[in-house]
């Protein structure tokens, strides 16, 4: 049963099902989603939509906060305060959004949206750094990780650094699979998904 993640979606749901298709996903896979769901792209509510179908058709699939996500949650809670109504999808995505951790652990792997604070005590501890942080990988403990690679997204990348990346995991530690699918820049425009159990990126440009 192979373990795949997926990062910074960006409301571009027929590239997310089409990749899916392409991985062949089943129900006895793992699916990790990195965060940012929404926003850039063309469909927010259309790529939560399909996250949520996977989900209640019995896919195991951990989904986890991003910086697009948080401010979501902020701009839904400025809604309520204003007395207006968010409609059953935006009142979903409330409650969903709210309840979405900042990391998730697997065998062999460390995966978060946007990294880790490794100046910090606990890097586990300091939340806000998981879905913000950028320029962080000279500060990378390996120590501190052990056997683990972190997997991350949250600062886009043209497709070609993403394959150095992927190619170089065990030599770096921690690798970026975000290719920017929602971004029309120099070799970007492209959702990666990594295979957990063979190393292996899968790669696919944007059909939304």
């Amino acid at each position: 049963m192979p373990r795949y993640a997926l990062t910074d979606l960006h409301g571009c749901p027929k590239t997310f099902l089409t990749m899916l298709a392409k991985i062949g996903l089943t129900r006895e896979d793992d699916l990790f989603l990195l965060g940012d769901y929404v926003d850039r792209g063309p469909d927010s509510e259309g790529m939560l939509t399909a996250i949520w179908d996977l989900e209640n058709q019995g896919y195991r699939v951990t989904s986890l906060m991003g910086n697009h996500e948080a401010m979501w949650l902020n701009d839904l809670y400025l809604e309520m305060a204003r007395g207006n109504s968010l409609g059953p999808i935006r009142s979903q995505a409330l409650e969903w959004m709210y309840r979405l951790p900042r990391y998730a652990e697997t065998p062999g792997y460390l995966l978060v949206h946007a990294g880790l604070n490794f100046r910090h005590p606990n890097p586990l501890h300091d939340q806000e750094s998981m879905i913000w942080i950028r320029n962080w990988y000279e500060s990378l403990d390996k120590d501190w990780l052990g056997d683990r690679v972190l997997v991350h997204g949250h600062t886009p990348e043209p497709l070609q650094s993403v394959q150095y990346g992927i190619e170089h995991i065990q030599r770096d530690q921690r690798v970026c699979i975000d290719s920017g699918c929602a971004f029309t820049l120099p070799g970007m425009g492209y959702l990666t998904a990594l295979n957990l159990d063979t190393q292996e990126g899968i790669y696919l440009k944007r059909v939304d």
